[in-house]
């Protein structure tokens, strides 16, 4: 899981965390007061105390931000939390009876309103230490370490490295080190990559992300510096090595006490892409295939009876940051040698194609078995279309930023197509460029419309073949 990502998951949970927090300690406060039998009975106006928890919630929600309590950097910096915990809990409470103040159709329970208060509290520290425990533990959900690869200069390559592995939240390892200068004698305790071999981070090493280790002398040197970085599938951040009172702007963020800088932006890093774009891609993929299913055994049975050979066809793909995958379709040709088509793109008039095939691909209804991939988690509804490894291999060298498209998950349909850009036989360079628009402009409205086209005019297209 990258940086970014791992930063903004840790914040939603503990945003969600905190902000039921005080909805669960007042429900348990009026049950406290008015039901468990502990005290007199007495009639309470369900409709003040609802009034009660909206505002203390609304209150703490925005006490918590202001406190930066949903920081990783934040909750690992206290040494017990008390003293944190006790304050935001008096600034809500103290703001919520100003408020209140006004209301006076009835009196609040002082019983209920101090176990209220003690029970937000007590379950803000338990959450507190609760998360640190999560993310102390080496076998919790941190427990695979962040693989990075670390380019720098003047050894700052190295010092980041030991920052990282040893202060670190989230657990990092530095896979290796690619210093551009020469590296003396002394031995290092990681890996050492000739940047001229870049390429390898990921296809050998393994690396979720590269990290750029800068000084501010050696800025003016990044340009030249990204410029083979453009072909990896993986995120790229700078490091900056700028000091204290310097102005973050959006895409400069903290980790681990480092400010990082995105050197373009990644839709996978916002809670939107992963939270909610999952969500939508589940849902609307098993309302697809459950809608579909009596289509989809007829065409079963269509290729079974027409041509020799298996129902589903399955081919290696790349996804997201160049993750490989076997990507489903029906399938519509005649059995072949697996190399021919794992290196050949479909012409038109195609010969390999079957009958039932080429009305298939027209329609693109052997796309379908797709959804189970989405399923899986492997593919998006929308996104670039996953491209052969072999040819993936070919493009990176000849397109410039080809591998930003591998920042995002792949999809069944994209921009590129509905765009007209399908085939073999349209604009490589071009549908490319449809991609990284696509990449840079990506929400989720965006996605609704892509889809919308696809219904549309896209299922039927003379680019399908």
């Amino acid at each position: 899981m990258a940086t970014r990502r791992t930063l903004n998951l840790l914040e939603l949970c503990l945003s969600v965390t905190y902000f039921v927090i005080p909805l669960v300690a007042f429900t348990a406060a009026k049950y406290v007061r008015f039901a468990s039998g502990y005290f007199s009975p007495a009639d309470a106006d369900s409709s003040s105390y609802m009034l009660w928890v909206v505002v203390v919630t609304s209150v703490w929600a925005l006490v918590f931000e202001k406190c930066k309590l949903n920081r990783a950097e934040t909750i690992m910096g206290f040494n017990t939390g008390v003293w944190a915990m006790a304050r935001a809990v008096f600034f809500t409470m103290t703001i919520a009876f100003a408020l209140f103040f006004f209301y006076r159709q009835t009196l609040l329970s002082r019983v209920f309103a101090v176990t209220g208060c003690v029970m937000t509290f007590l379950l803000a520290l338990l959450t507190l230490h609760v998360f640190r425990a999560v993310l102390r533990s080496r076998r919790g959900p941190f427990r695979v370490p962040l693989r990075v690869a670390i380019l720098g200069v003047e050894g700052y390559e190295t010092r980041l490295a030991n920052h990282l592995e040893s202060s670190a939240v989230v657990p990092v390892k530095v896979a290796c080190l690619i210093p551009l200068e020469a590296v003396g004698s002394a031995e290092s305790k990681w890996p050492i990559l000739d940047y001229s071999r870049v390429e390898e981070v990921v296809d050998h090493y393994h690396c979720q992300e590269v990290l750029v280790a800068l000084p501010p002398t050696r800025l003016g040197d990044l340009q030249k510096l990204l410029q083979p970085l453009t072909r990896l599938c993986v995120p790229v951040r700078v490091a900056l090595d700028i000091g204290e009172g310097v102005l973050v702007p959006e895409r400069i963020f903290n980790f681990h006490g480092l400010p990082f800088l995105d050197i373009r932006s990644y839709p996978v890093d916002t809670m939107s892409y992963v939270v909610g774009k999952r969500i939508f891609d589940v849902v609307f993929s098993a309302a697809a295939l459950a809608s579909t299913a009596p289509l989809l055994g007829a065409i079963a049975a269509l290729i079974k009876l027409t041509s020799r050979g298996p129902i589903f066809f399955s081919q290696e793909r790349l996804g997201l940051n160049g993750r490989q995958f076997r990507m489903l379709k029906f399938r519509t040709m005649y059995v072949q040698e697996s190399r021919s088509s794992n290196t050949q793109h479909t012409s038109r008039n195609d010969p390999r194609i079957t009958p039932i095939g080429r009305f298939l691909r027209k329609t693109s209804l052997d796309e379908f078995p797709q959804f189970l991939n989405v399923l899986k988690g492997d593919m998006s509804v929308v996104g670039p279309r996953p491209e052969l490894t072999f040819f993936v291999q070919k493009f990176r060298q000849e397109i410039p930023s080809y591998m930003a498209r591998h920042n995002v998950k792949c999809g069944i349909t994209g921009l590129a197509q509905i765009s007209g850009f399908r085939g073999s036989d349209t604009s490589i360079p071009e549908r490319i460029e449809q991609d990284l628009r696509y990449l840079q402009n990506w929400s989720f409205l965006f996605d609704l419309r892509i889809i919308a086209m696809t219904i549309v005019a896209g299922l039927m297209n003379r680019n399908a073949y």
